[in-house]
């Protein structure tokens, strides 16, 4: 099955040129150019790669996790990074990596939606830094398109200009180097991907203090399958689809065995549909009793039987705060149920803690990540939602009641 990877820095377009190559079934560039879309050759699968310059790669340490909640995880990690009064980018992660490393790939959410939205849709977007390998210390590669990123030796990565001569460095990296010397964080080396000759290696690295020294060059098209597939999907989210099944397969695998399935369950098909019947019946008359309630109590927002059930429990929440009462989302009732998990922690453990839109927000030190994982599961088994993730200092959670 050959699949067409396409490099867009902007819109795929009808009369604008983009580079492409496609590949064959085991991962092989059998055919490269550039073209407008109506150029590009046939295939059975299609590919985005964005182009560096409209993806950031993050590196985070979090703890030990289901793959089902890193997403999660990264968003709420990159809160402070990613501020912004317009709309959120999209967020994809890699695997979790051994020392808890997740790679979060950050995009623009314009750039997926005109991905998906092209006819046919692209089956995959994926970042072009994400291809290119890493090595000690960094490594400055050129784009496919215009300008160029580097990529450290944790996996990050951070888009660059181009060269404003031949001998002169992009303003982008110049700053990240001085930014990282200011933290006592400079990279060993600073690896070149890209054609340049001794004189300017040596310049770059008499006026900067890092060795700058030569790799082979890179090119998106030439990375190795295993980068292709390694690459996190942006495709997340509201732009994630599922996999075509294979229904007429699986049946004839399983033909015998579906038919003795099919027998038994036609003996019970006709008390399920009772059943599902009086179900239905009993949830619409619960919801019709709540929006009703809500309504006979001139509350606000009835449209629907959840924003119904949402106006009560803040109306109940409302009337025990009057009594003097406590409602189970205020403060110290969220609190006392966190409080048994939290107290298997060091006792220094917790740094600070700010309560918010029904939600505790908690600064810890530096903590064992089993102890971590233990108080985890202990907020979970008292009905009590957490997110971590890491930070210079330790973790931060942030603890609400669970839905």
């Amino acid at each position: 099955m050959n699949t067409l990877r396409v490099l867009l820095a902007a819109p795929p377009s009808r009369s604008r040129p983009a580079p492409w190559a496609l590949f064959d079934d085991a991962g092989r560039c059998i055919q490269r150019g550039s073209d407008a879309s109506d150029g590009w050759p046939r295939s059975e699968r299609r590919e985005a790669v964005l182009a560096a310059e409209l993806v950031r790669i993050v590196a985070l340490k979090v703890p030990p996790m289901p793959p089902t909640r890193l997403a999660a995880a990264a968003a709420f990690a990159l809160e402070d990074q990613l501020a912004t009064t317009g709309e959120a980018p999209t967020i994809a992660v890699s695997a979790q990596q051994a020392d808890g490393t997740v790679l979060a790939c950050v995009a623009a959410r314009d750039a997926i939606s005109v991905a998906v939205a092209w006819e046919p849709p692209f089956d995959r977007v994926i970042g072009e830094s994400a291809l290119a390998p890493t090595h000690a210390g960094w490594t400055w590669y050129a784009s496919g398109v215009q300008g160029g990123f580097v990529r450290r030796a944790d996996g990050s990565a951070f888009a660059v200009g181009a060269k404003p001569a031949l001998t002169d460095l992009p303003p982008e990296l110049v700053s990240a180097l001085t930014q990282a010397a200011h933290a006592g964080a400079s990279p060993r080396s600073v690896s070149v991907a890209h054609p340049c000759d001794d004189a300017a290696l040596a310049r770059w690295t008499r006026e900067l203090g890092i060795p700058f020294t030569r790799v082979a060059p890179w090119r998106w098209d030439n990375a190795m399958p295993e980068a292709f597939a390694a690459a996190p999907d942006m495709r997340v989210g509201e732009f994630a689809h599922a996999s075509p099944a294979q229904p007429a397969r699986i049946a004839k695998l399983f033909r015998p065995a579906l038919a003795l399935a099919t027998a038994a369950l036609l003996l019970q098909i006709g008390a399920t549909v009772v059943e599902w019947a009086w179900l239905k019946l009993d949830v619409w008359r619960t919801a019709r009793a709540i929006t009703a309630l809500a309504r006979e109590a001139d509350l606000p927002d009835t449209t629907s039987p959840d924003a119904a059930a949402r106006a009560i429990a803040r109306w109940h929440a409302g009337l025990r705060h009057r009594a003097g009462q406590t409602a189970p989302s205020d403060a110290l009732p969220l609190l006392a149920r966190a409080a048994p998990a939290l107290s298997s922690l060091t006792s220094n453990a917790v740094k600070s803690a700010t309560y918010a839109d029904g939600a505790w927000t908690i600064e810890l030190g530096a903590v064992d990540t089993g102890a971590l994982a233990g108080a985890d599961r202990a907020l979970t088994g008292a009905g009590v939602t957490a997110l971590q993730a890491k930070t210079a200092g330790g973790y931060r959670m942030r603890l609400s009641l669970a839905p």
